[in-house]
């Protein structure tokens, strides 16, 4: 009897081991999976952050490229104004390089002195003999037009630039496929 107790002791203590040995296996398993998916979920929201992030450098990039441009872009009528004005300066003619000097942008002219610096261009387009150049005379010609041109064209650009923009920021989640 003593014999049979002693098998059922080690049959029972061999199957003991043996559960407790499928218990402890089966957790770590179940650790493995949870450590792994825990690596994976970490892995996934790094890529999205640096994703975030990478969007959030181009913006910015954008917004700074956008800046650049917005203080050096000149509209053309400026630009040309600018050139025209400098062609008519060496003539010097007091009043007229004075107005000239005003001309903008932004225009610091009176209505009034609009009217006198055309009726001086004007003058210009005359012919003054060996005096003016027929390059002076055609940017004496050209410039009341273009004065009205790059006028409009500044208040365009101050139309614009009054309109506030605001960029809003969407998240779009992947749903799993059906």
């Amino acid at each position: 009897m003593a014999l049979q107790w002693q098998i059922v002791l080690l049959l029972l203590s061999a199957l003991l081991s043996f559960i407790s040995v499928a218990y402890w296996t089966r957790l770590a398993r179940r650790d493995r999976e949870l450590d792994r998916k825990r690596e994976d979920a970490e892995k996934q929201l790094q890529h999205e952050t640096h994703a975030r992030e990478d969007i959030i450098n181009r913006l910015l990039k954008l917004e700074t490229s956008l800046a650049v441009i917005d203080q050096k872009v000149v509209p053309i009528s400026t630009a040309l104004q600018a050139i025209l004005v400098k062609e008519l300066t060496h003539y010097h003619t007091p009043i007229m390089d004075d107005l000239l000097a005003r001309i903008g942008p932004p225009s610091m002219l009176s209505e009034e002195e609009e009217v006198l610096l055309t009726a001086a261009l004007l003058e210009r387009t005359l012919d003054m003999g060996v005096l003016i150049s027929s390059a002076e005379r055609d940017a004496a010609f050209i410039l009341p037009a273009i004065m009205r041109r790059a006028k409009a064209e500044c208040a365009m650009i101050d139309s614009i630039v009054a309109q506030t923009y605001v960029l809003k920021f969407v998240t779009v989640e992947n749903l799993p496929s059906q």
